[in-house]
């Protein structure tokens, strides 16, 4: 009799060769162990099998959450590993996608502030120093800086770039080139003058150049050499060469004139010499004799005489003679005004011709009578 070969697992491997019924126990509910090998093999994914509910309460409850969050993510086949590489690549995409917004933040920022700047250009005799970078200040402070510098046998032209519109340039202002600091650094300043003026527009706006205020964009304004380093050093080259050219031709003509002054004052120093010993015996007199006590009694004298004048001053200036002397030149006052009102009216009177011969003839008749 042929045998059958059984394709069954070991343990249901048919003992003999006749078949049997053969009656198999009632198997278990298929859905925990199901449940059971999931839980394997999340535990065999993640390397490290899940604690019991007791550990997870009695540590660090941080880390008792951070297992709760893993564990339902492990039920689905995410591992600690996957966790770990999905947490450090949401990291780099966002960090990525920060950079990105931030240059672009930074670009935008740049563009705007380019359209915000304006140009200008000033014009100077000399360079003095004048490149590409150069600072350019409004009363020291600085608000831009030198773009491009042109060159001609006329004058330079220097173009400024200012970086904010708001900061504006009065057309009656002082500009200048100067050089300055321990390294002499070539600095444009900018000095406004009163009155400062109060433009409605900006640089950039199409009516600046109506209005005539401020320097628009574009524009251009002559400057000034100002504190020079090398106009320092020609003048103290020009004054090198013309104390050289002094000490050099004209300092034995002025040691020959000297000694000629010296040779003509000797004669006068003989003399003066000689006048002072002749003086000697008069002063030593003079000492000797009273003449210097006179003199001193004398200046004593005067000084006593301004004291009594003093003294009779504030006697005869007091305020009662004052007032009196006020009133009397006041009365002398109106008795001169009355007696040249008397008198303008007697030459009124006597003015007559008729009436001076009637007087005439009244003196003649009363001499005769007399």
């Amino acid at each position: 009799m042929a045998t059958t070969k059984s394709f069954l697992p070991p343990p249901f491997i048919a003992l003999s060769s006749n078949p049997r019924p053969t009656t198999l126990a009632p198997t278990p509910n298929p859905r925990p162990r199901r449940r059971n090998s999931l839980a394997i093999c999340s535990a065999s994914a993640s390397g490290d099998p899940s604690p019991p509910p007791e550990a997870e309460g009695g540590g660090n409850p941080l880390l008792a959450l951070w297992r709760r969050t893993l564990h339902p993510l492990g039920d689905y086949g995410f591992g600690k590993r996957s966790v770990w590489e999905g947490g450090v690549g949401l990291f780099m995409v966002s960090g990525a996608a920060l950079l990105a917004l931030a240059l672009a933040w930074l670009r935008g920022f740049q563009l705007r502030a380019r359209f915000r700047k304006y140009q200008a250009v000033f014009e100077f005799t000399q360079a003095c120093g004048i490149c590409v970078g150069t600072p350019v200040r409004i009363r020291g402070v600085t608000v831009g800086n030198v773009v491009r510098v042109d060159s001609s046998l006329k004058s330079i032209d220097a173009y400024v770039e200012v970086e904010d519109d708001k900061i504006i340039v009065p057309r009656n202002s002082v500009v200048e080139v100067n050089q300055s600091g321990l390294l002499m650094e070539t600095l444009i300043d900018i000095t406004p003058k009163d009155p400062l003026p109060t433009p409605s527009v900006g640089p950039l706006d199409p009516d600046c150049s109506k209005e005539g205020l401020i320097l628009c964009d574009k524009e251009r304004m002559k400057g000034q050499q100002g504190v020079s380093l090398d106009a320092l050093v020609g003048i103290f080259t020009r004054l090198g060469r013309d104390m050289e050219e002094i000490g050099v031709h004209k300092s034995y003509k002025l040691a020959e004139k000297v000694a000629s002054i010296m040779e003509e004052a000797q004669p006068l120093l003989s003399r003066i010499e000689a006048l002072a010993e002749e003086i000697q015996p008069l002063l030593s007199e003079v000492r000797d004799s009273d003449l210097v006590k006179d003199v001193e009694i004398i200046a004593k004298g005067l000084a006593d005489a301004s004291g009594d004048l003093r003294r009779l001053k504030s006697s005869m200036l007091t305020p009662e003679n004052t007032d009196l002397i006020k009133q009397s030149i006041f009365t002398l006052i109106f008795t001169l005004k009355n007696i040249e009102s008397i008198s303008s009216d007697i030459s009124g009177f006597t003015g007559d011709d008729a009436t001076r011969r009637n007087i005439k003839l009244l003196i003649k008749s009363l001499s005769r009578l007399l």
